[in-house]
């Protein structure tokens, strides 16, 4: 087996460079492979090419690979329904009534109630990273613009739930990887394993738990900080330059022209797509 060294980080790290200058994840990953097969082809562009396209062909013809893909491009059609049914308009209408009736109480714990259910529902949509992070950052924006709070913070808790959560609730794609490869291992009883081994699991128990007191004790530190000030002082919920890695087109999809905004059109798709998830682990 030969060993590259050094160039085996090169793919990688030119899908990652690519990725955040161009915001074109699948060019990015696209040539980052590329670059890879390159490389094993001893820079040769003609078979560096060719072995690229023959290994997209053989990751289609696992039946488990090509439904992997099909659930991660059906993340953003998901997320553009619920949008267009109203569900998020509905969503955002409770909230908006919830922090009219603090504020009329003069309660003063909105900006945490939010964030504490932004952390919530992050949580609880387990079944997947992108899905959590992408719904989470779809609910709340205008709810967190409305606060005033930075777009670095909605990042944050969005992200910061969403791996651990996945993590920690293994009745998703990731639990049955792992469980996967402990029967690679000779080990009968994978689920068990995996379960047992979860109070060992620091670091997702960690930053969840780290989040809830960022939120709750209302202390930010370093570059979080910096933008709860520029936020607080100028009103700028990002920084000069920066660039979403998703685009509006994704987080802020018109509803349907006669609908009426309803919450229910945003839970039971999500709910539904939990449930099944877990009956479909467990059945399979």
């Amino acid at each position: 087996m030969n060993d590259f060294g050094v160039l085996s980080v090169l793919p990688p790290l030119l899908a990652i460079i690519l990725a955040l200058r161009t915001k074109q994840v699948y060019i990015s990953l696209v040539l980052g492979i590329w670059l890879g097969w390159l490389i094993i082809s001893d820079w040769n562009p003609v078979q560096g090419t060719l072995a690229t396209l023959e290994g997209f062909v053989e990751v289609f013809k696992n039946p488990s690979n090509t439904r992997t893909i099909m659930f991660s491009a059906l993340v953003g059609a998901l997320l553009i329904f619920i949008q267009y049914s109203g569900g998020v308009r509905g969503f955002i209408n409770g909230i908006d009534k919830m922090l009219n009736s603090m504020e009329q109480k003069k309660i003063g714990k909105s900006r945490v109630v939010v964030e504490l259910l932004a952390l919530l529902i992050g949580i609880l949509l387990f079944i997947e990273t992108s899905i959590s992070s992408l719904t989470v950052g779809t609910l709340f924006r205008p709810v967190f613009d409305r606060l005033k709070i930075p777009r670095e913070k909605l990042a944050y808790i969005a992200d910061s739930s969403s791996a651990p959560s996945s993590i920690l609730i293994p009745f998703n794609a990731w639990g049955a990887f792992i469980m996967g490869l402990l029967l690679t291992q000779g080990i009968e009883a994978p689920f068990r394993t995996l379960i047992s081994a979860m109070a060992y699991n620091f670091y997702p128990m960690l930053t969840i738990l780290m989040v809830f007191i960022v939120i709750v004790s209302r202390k930010d530190f370093g570059p979080m900080a910096r933008a709860e000030k520029r936020t607080r002082e100028t009103g700028k919920l990002l920084n000069d330059g920066a660039r979403p890695l998703v685009s509006d087109e994704v987080t802020s999809y018109e509803m349907k022209e006669g609908l009426r905004p309803r919450a229910m059109n945003m839970v039971i798709p999500l709910l539904t797509m939990v449930v099944m998830m877990i009956f479909f682990l467990a059945y399979t």
